[in-house]
């Protein structure tokens, strides 16, 4: 993991708790952090497993160890998420659906119901399976592809995709996106990035301090100006869940992999303690959001003479400190158990 990456997943995460808790002007930045999660995941796989020939002991073994990072957590999550529910009753469990979600098969439906579930939060992991299911079969076939063609590929995908998006309305336009094979653009993005990163390390690979710093720069004010598009203007809004954010999320991406080693001001304040540890549980805290918010709602606010389902989003940096508790602990007493487990028994 490059370290300035990591950080920048945690804040990313942090967004988007704070925009399931009800701070509207996360939004944006939010969104664009699922399109970064995507991007970013194909980036470090391609840097760690090119697939230059397809081997099914090795397909296997990759499959189920990846599959292994997601299960374990999700089923804890789920599980936490069911008894809370059952306890204080906040609402009737959809069983099926809770079935497909534990499987993690969910997503394919475009029942709403069914695509987020009692988990909201979970149809993301289960397009992350299908992208480490497809990953090694797109590495393979586009590895030996000159940038020029990987990048022209990625272009016509996303028209297609826009496309499709641009007569749909928003739960039509949500089914889309949760959908795991709209997300086969996002591993050709990753995967074109990664082959960008390659050309600019073999030409400039060393660049000074000051460079470094208009790098991380530029990239970041690409973000906050499509952003800034995205809230003054409605033209791009029927591609605002995915396709107007690869661009600028992606030029943070090879950004930061380019600086590693050699960062700039923003890389060095990203590689600040707390926000590596923050990068470090920024999975538990995307997966356990949803349990935090019920454990602050029916837990910690009636102390404060509140009760209910809606109370979070009034008190949304309350939850944090909640969440991140929450995510430590699991994270060391769970994951990191259980990851080391898997590994041993895949590598």
């Amino acid at each position: 993991m490059i370290k300035t990456i990591n950080s920048w997943r945690g804040l990313m995460a942090v967004a988007v708790v704070l925009f399931h808790c009800g701070v509207g002007w996360s939004y944006n930045v939010a969104v664009s952090g699922v399109t970064f999660f995507f991007i970013s995941s194909t980036f470090l796989l391609a840097r760690q497993y090119p697939f230059d020939s397809i081997d099914g002991n090795a397909y296997g073994r990759f499959v189920l160890g990846h599959a292994m990072r997601l299960y374990p957590l999700h089923w804890l999550g789920l599980a936490l998420l069911i008894a809370i529910t059952l306890l204080f009753n906040t609402q009737a469990i959809n069983w099926s659906a809770t079935a497909l979600s534990a499987l993690l098969v969910h997503s394919w439906s475009p029942v709403h119901d069914v695509h987020y579930g009692l988990n909201p939060v979970a149809w993301y992991m289960c397009a992350l399976l299908f992208c480490y299911i497809v990953y090694p079969f797109m590495a393979h076939w586009l590895n030996p592809w000159r940038l020029r063609y990987k990048a022209l590929l990625a272009v016509v995908l996303a028209v297609v995709l826009a496309v499709i998006l641009f007569p749909l309305n928003i739960p039509q336009r949500e089914a889309i996106f949760v959908n795991p094979v709209s997300h086969v653009l996002d591993i050709t993005v990753g995967l074109t990035l990664f082959h960008l990163y390659r050309c600019l390390m073999d030409k400039w690979p060393r660049v000074s301090t000051r460079t470094a710093t208009l790098v991380e720069a530029a990239a970041l004010l690409l973000l906050a100006a499509v952003i800034a598009m995205n809230v003054t203007t409605t033209w791009i809004r029927p591609w605002e869940d995915d396709i107007i954010w690869l661009v600028p999320q992606g030029a943070v991406l090879v950004a930061l992999a380019w600086m590693a080693g050699q960062e700039g001001t923003i890389g060095k304040f990203l590689l600040c303690r707390p926000l590596q540890w923050l990068g470090s549980i920024s999975f538990e805290m995307f997966v356990l959001q949803f349990v935090a918010f019920h454990l602050f709602n029916y837990v910690i606010s009636p102390v404060a003479g509140h009760f209910g389902w809606d109370i979070y989003h009034h008190l949304a940096w309350f939850v944090l400190p909640l969440l991140m508790a929450l995510s430590w602990l699991v994270n060391r007493c769970f994951t990191r158990p259980v990851g080391a487990y898997f590994k041993r028994k895949f590598s």
